[in-house]
């Protein structure tokens, strides 16, 4: 659907909070497999609606904290949260792993770039659509990542 460009979306209105809920039900037994607690951070003020495809929006939240998980230590921890800043709401998920080099942050969003080196099975291609998916949304997907700290991938959106 991506390739051939017809990606139908079905926009509406929805909750950030029901996107990271989902993500985290879909993720549950996989986090609980590996004892890694996944932590929501959630503003107490209100926070803005999303007009978005909720399944393709929570398609990539899935994605990527399911990498999250599959890229922590046992017994670690995973953070999944939303923040709004002016017009912008931000979803975010982050890991405390090894952390993905400088040079592949921009490949990493590439169709079947996998970081060399890495034992995590996958296609490659769960980054290169989400990215797609949120763009096609108007908005960016980017990744902030030291080496030894983690990642943490940030979807921008417009409330």
């Amino acid at each position: 659907q991506v390739e051939a460009g017809k990606l139908q979306f079905m926009p509406k209105i929805t909750k950030p909070i029901e996107l990271i809920e989902y993500a985290i039900k879909a993720n549950q037994v996989q986090a609980d497999k590996f004892n890694i607690q996944i932590e929501v951070e959630y503003p107490e003020e209100k926070i803005g609606k999303l007009f978005v495809d909720s399944e393709k929006i929570a398609w990539v939240l899935t994605n990527l904290l399911s990498n999250a998980i599959r890229y922590s230590k046992e017994n670690g921890h995973v953070v999944i949260g939303a923040r709004q800043e002016d017009n912008i709401i931000e979803l975010y998920v982050q890991d405390f792993g090894k952390g993905i080099d400088p040079r592949y942050h921009k490949s990493i969003f590439d169709r079947y770039f996998r970081v060399p080196g890495t034992k995590v099975q996958g296609s490659g291609l769960g980054l290169s659509i989400s990215r797609d998916f949120v763009e096609a949304h108007g908005g960016t997907l980017t990744v902030e990542s030291e080496l030894g700290k983690g990642s943490r991938f940030v979807i921008r959106l417009k409330a």
